[in-house]
């Protein structure tokens, strides 16, 4: 994962945050700009690509309705990789293009999650081109649910944009965006 400080929602204001103790204000950090740095190797270094996935990474949390938290599982050109603002900064993390990602305690996993209850390597968070993302308990007892229903460990469960998903205590809303389509459409009439 990722992360640019430089991105942080909210920087400044009081907390809500399950990782931070209430009261405590965030304070604007300096950092360099990682998430450019991450979006231009997700894509090939096309400027064009990244201006059409820029706006839905930076504009997220204005689509969570439930909580504050989310991740956004992201979708260009075939490749996927997650956004999210789950850490005691709040800051915007950004993880490679892959397949799979877990998440959990561990600062192995590819999603590490600050929140106490949670399971080393928790859950798992997939994308599967023809179908989308998924997600799967790895067996641990605290439990994974999505809409307040309840994995069994190894069960996958495909994921729609807006989906609560509880990892333990922590909830937080599964975002989508496809950005397949280009902005621009060029019209031959001219």
């Amino acid at each position: 994962m990722v992360s640019s400080q430089f991105f942080s929602a909210n920087a400044g204001q009081q907390s809500s945050s399950p990782f931070l103790p209430r009261g405590t204000s965030r304070q604007p950090v300096d950092s360099p700009p990682w998430l450019l740095d991450t979006l231009f190797r997700n894509l090939s270094y096309d400027l064009e690509q990244v201006a059409d996935v820029i706006d839905p990474i930076l504009t997220a949390q204005n689509h969570c309705y439930r909580t504050d938290w989310y991740v956004q599982g992201i979708v260009t050109d075939g490749r996927a990789f997650l956004s999210t603002n789950i850490n005691t900064d709040r800051a915007i993390q950004v993880t490679l293009c892959g397949t799979r990602w877990l998440l959990g305690q561990s600062g192995r996993c590819t999603v590490a999650l600050p929140q106490a209850g949670l399971a080393d390597c928790h859950a798992a968070l997939n994308f599967d081109p023809q179908k989308g993302f998924f997600i799967t308990d790895l067996g641990t007892d605290g439990g994974t649910w999505v809409n307040g229903r309840r994995l069994a460990p190894a069960q996958r469960h495909y994921l729609q944009d807006g989906d609560l998903i509880k990892l333990a205590d922590l909830r937080f809303e599964f975002l989508q965006q496809r950005c397949d389509q280009p902005v621009w459409h060029l019209d031959d009439s001219f």
